[in-house]
């Protein structure tokens, strides 16, 4: 796939690694693209990583997502975009209401912000890929998993529009990340 990923901090650089060495043709979306060095990943524009795109990774910092959607919320129309970014403090953790009134047609996932960075660095534990929980449209089910399977991370999809189900997730998740002392904590569904 072709995918820009906004944001070069520890989520976006290790993100974009880590799919860049899955397959995937990355450009890591920069205000300074001279200053990026992903291994595996394209430097690029914010605007020329979008342009290129088929899938769109916001991993900003959540105040970030305003000024973002302001310049280039448009360019997202058609888009998959996969929301990582946290609004940590604010009523609502996900960017989707905005996501989706600035770019109408894009196809909104919330993905990839229930864990830290480390756990995309090491997906696993004692062999064991950990499970990312995520909510999308059920048509872009299959592709926001290969893109999950590509990092290390096992899919578990919660349906569509529940990206506030996957917010409760990652107050779970910081809330163990205290807890234990470790930022690699993540969770496995059993069933049986």
């Amino acid at each position: 796939m072709q995918i820009a990923v906004i944001g070069t901090g520890n989520i976006g650089a290790t993100l974009g690694r880590a799919l860049a060495a899955a397959g995937h043709d990355v450009r890591m979306g920069s205000r300074h693209p001279g200053d990026v060095q992903v291994e595996g990943a394209v430097p690029a524009t914010v605007a020329d990583a979008i342009e290129a795109a088929e899938v769109v990774l916001l991993a900003l910092p959540g105040p970030a997502v305003a000024d973002l959607l302001a310049e280039h919320g448009g360019a997202l129309d058609g888009k998959l975009v996969l929301d990582a970014t946290n609004r940590m403090g604010a009523p609502v953790m996900n960017a989707a209401a905005e996501i989706t009134a600035a770019a109408p047609a894009a196809r909104y996932v919330r993905a990839f912000n229930s864990y830290g960075w480390e756990n995309f660095a090491q997906p696993t534990f004692d062999g064991v890929a950990a499970d990312l929980f995520f909510s999308a449209p059920e048509a872009d089910r299959g592709a926001v998993e290969q893109l999950i399977s590509g990092i290390g991370l096992r899919p578990a999809y919660l349906g569509a529009d529940q990206q506030d189900v996957v917010d409760r997730i990652t107050a779970v998740w910081f809330a163990l990340t205290r807890t234990t002392g470790s930022r690699h904590v993540a969770f496995r569904v059993l069933s049986g």
